[in-house]
């Protein structure tokens, strides 16, 4: 029977691959910072406007084809567009016509717009023209080909590692805004976007007080006018609105942050991020330091936030080798089997996380290994050997498993060891429905002071068998469990001279 995906937005059928879950027309829709469907944004006066059609607008612009229209917010409506003469994609941005009715507007959107076109680096969405048609402000951005934050963490949970991989581009961005004198304002995952390449990039820089700023005034807001999205806002921008400055975006920052690593938002008499999830312990103090209420408790600048996220995941491969093995080795191969890599290889703990590694792949080999083969201290797998192993196949010092060898084993089928606990049990001490051993209790125990007919004639042909081919069988034994000790243990070795000269971390 064939599955059937249903899109994530709009419920539609996509195809089985379809990216993040999602049919074209809503991976377009969250591209641009902006969720379908007429909402008003906060703090804004601009209220509900119905966005006009692709062929009305388009009258407007003769100089664009306007393809589709993306979605609309309180801020404006977004509608992609290709320009004709360069043929390039690109996004037209239309602000709420209620706008124009103030006559001082056009004077602070042209400010505010030739402010915000010299905004120029890889994590801001770059602004083409800007201007007026047809009584309608707009903007000509850069057309991202992506998804916003919102709807990644609506379609996934991010990992910390992925967290991590964001949250430093967003600071590259503010920094260098804040530098130029421009403060964002509406930090929020709606205007974070990612294009298909990881490419973080900010949208809407400055919207928020363009919208919000009151007739009389450019620089300064009316002290009742709290601009931007009521959960992402820093206190100030509640409580002293003219006292806002960048420190407010680095609050917003520290809850986008904070609901990445989590999946909520910092609310009320909120716990740490490590409670919630398993993550560098360190990491809090970022995240607590940028969410503190009074703004000179805060970091002071984005630029500080990026220095310690660096600091702490970057740190263990500034180390000298002698140093970095201290943290254990991991090395990953590239080439996998059902999803699997064949060989990984992990040790020690992770500096990054703060964990233990645990390998995980076709054959692995690690303190905790998981896999088909399973090498470790502690190994779950397929055939699995280490102190304890847990498998179909278990030869360890504690052994579980179907088969289970070791000087403690519990099997399933077969248990052999210095205690052997099974169906079939053989060892020092032995517990079975067929037992056999220097002390064995069962349903029929052979053993020196009990020689059950039933458990004799069992094991026999064992004991036969066994001393026929002894002489046979011990090189093959002896063989393959040294090839079981010193073939991951080449390997091993192997990988971890590869990961010293590769800082930590190898991969083939």
């Amino acid at each position: 029977m064939e599955t059937v995906r249903i899109c994530g937005g709009c419920g539609t059928k996509v195809a089985g691959d379809a990216p993040q879950g999602l049919c074209p027309e809503c991976l377009l829709k969250v591209g641009l910072g902006t969720e379908t469907g007429s909402q008003g944004g906060p703090g804004t006066e601009t209220g509900h406007f119905t966005a006009p059609s692709v062929e009305e607008l388009g009258k407007g612009f003769p100089q664009l084809e306007v393809i589709d229209l993306l979605g609309q917010g309180g801020m404006g409506a977004v509608y992609k567009a290709r320009q004709r003469g360069l043929n390039r994609v690109v996004a037209l941005k239309i602000l709420p016509p209620q706008v124009s009715k103030d006559r001082s507007f056009s004077e602070r959107f042209t400010r505010e717009a030739q402010a915000l076109a010299r905004l120029n680096h890889p994590n801001i969405v770059t602004v083409h023209d800007f201007g007026e048609a047809n009584g309608l402000f707009y903007f000509v951005m850069e057309f991202i080909d992506g998804l916003n934050l919102r709807q990644m963490l609506r379609t996934q949970k991010l990992a910390p590692k992925e967290a991590l991989a964001i949250v430093p581009q967003i600071c590259a961005a503010l920094q260098y805004a804040h530098e130029e004198g421009i403060v964002h304002r509406d930090i929020k995952p709606e205007n974070i976007l990612v294009d298909k390449k990881g490419r973080v990039k900010i949208a809407d820089f400055g919207l928020a007080r363009l919208l919000g700023a009151a007739p009389q005034t450019y620089r300064l807001t009316q002290s009742h006018q709290a601009m931007g999205t009521p959960h992402y806002m820093a206190p100030e921008q509640f409580e002293k609105p003219l006292e806002v400055d960048h420190r407010a975006d680095i609050y917003s920052l520290g809850v986008v942050f904070y609901e990445m690593l989590t999946g909520e938002l910092p609310l009320g008499r909120f716990a740490a991020p490590s409670e919630k999830v398993q993550m560098d312990v360190r990491l809090d103090d970022v995240v607590l330091r940028a969410l503190e209420k009074e703004p000179q408790r805060r970091y002071q600048h984005v630029s500080d936030v990026m220095t310690d996220m660096e600091t702490i995941a970057g740190y263990a491969q500034r180390l000298p080798p002698q140093v970095r093995q201290m943290f254990g080795y991991e090395y990953k191969s590239k080439a996998t089997l059902f999803g699997l890599p064949l060989m990984h290889i992990a040790t020690g703990m992770d500096p990054a996380t703060g964990k233990k590694r645990i390998a995980k792949g076709i054959i692995a080999l690690g303190d905790i290994a998981c896999g088909v083969f399973a090498f470790g201290g502690v190994a779950y797998g397929g055939l699995a050997c280490g102190g304890l192993g847990i498998g179909v196949i278990s030869f360890s010092g504690m052994a579980l498993g179907l088969i289970a060898i070791g000087g403690a084993a519990i099997g399933l089928l077969f248990a052999f060891g210095g205690g052997a606990l099974g169906p079939i049990a053989v060892g020092g001490g032995a517990i079975g429905y067929y037992a056999c051993g220097g002390g064995a209790w069962g349903a029929h125990v052979l053993c020196a002071a009990v020689q059950d007919p039933a458990a004799r004639a069992f094991f026999e042909p064992w004991v036969k068998t066994l001393m026929l081919y002894w002489t046979r069988l011990t090189p093959i034994i002896v063989l393959v469990f040294v090839l079981l000790g010193f073939i991951p243990w080449g390997m091993w070795k192997a990988a971890q001279k590869r990961s010293l000269n590769a800082g930590g971390r190898a991969t083939a």
